[in-house]
């Protein structure tokens, strides 16, 4: 009789147990489902009307001052390249970009902002030469990154004539080819 009562009692405390991690679970699951369309809601908005560009102006390693004002008043379209001097992945972009950048100088304007702080104009103007990056340049400008939302190097900005955030492709290698689609969707 007692071994029932106790497997009975063991029984009971292992249902409880069961009960009360899955209520925890559930109400879990339901925050969750509620963050997830929340999420969903601000992609959405994001998607469905664009982000104004932040207002920028720096200056590349060879002293031509470079503004989203300037491309605008110009109407413009503008790229922005985020990079480093040190990122493997930016170090596969830039032969693309010099590829490509050519072709679209007179009819957008195009800078690669480091996001380093030690990238100085010594260290941009040695990896220019050194890679035979002839398009822009600048020094490290994190605060330019900041302004703009971007998380890391390796990211490309796209911005209308209008001075809205057309895309913004994160941490990737793009073809030649797929850098012309972009300069191709900043143009159209």
């Amino acid at each position: 009789m007692f071994k029932i009562i106790k497997i009975s009692t063991l029984s009971l405390m292992a249902l409880f147990l069961f009960s009360a991690c899955n209520f925890g679970n559930s109400k879990s699951s339901e925050e969750n489902k509620e963050k997830e369309e929340i999420v969903k809601q601000v992609k959405e908005e994001n998607t469905d009307s664009k982000r104004k560009a932040p207002q920028f102006e720096v200056t590349t390693i060879d002293g031509q001052k470079i503004s989203l004002e300037q491309s605008l008043s110009d109407n413009k379209p503008m790229m922005i390249y985020f990079t480093a001097s040190w990122c493997p992945m930016c170090a596969k972009n830039w032969p693309a970009i010099s590829e490509v950048y050519p072709e679209y100088k007179d009819r957008i304007n195009f800078v690669a902002i480091s996001i380093d702080p030690t990238d100085d104009k010594d260290v941009m103007t040695k990896l220019a030469e050194e890679k035979n990056l002839d398009f822009p340049l600048v020094t490290g400008t994190p605060q330019v990154m900041i302004n703009f939302g971007v998380d890391s190097q390796a990211t490309t900005v796209g911005i209308s004539d209008e001075g809205y955030i057309e895309f913004q492709k994160d941490k990737t290698v793009l073809s030649a080819e797929e850098y012309r689609d972009l300069f191709e969707q900043l143009l159209n």
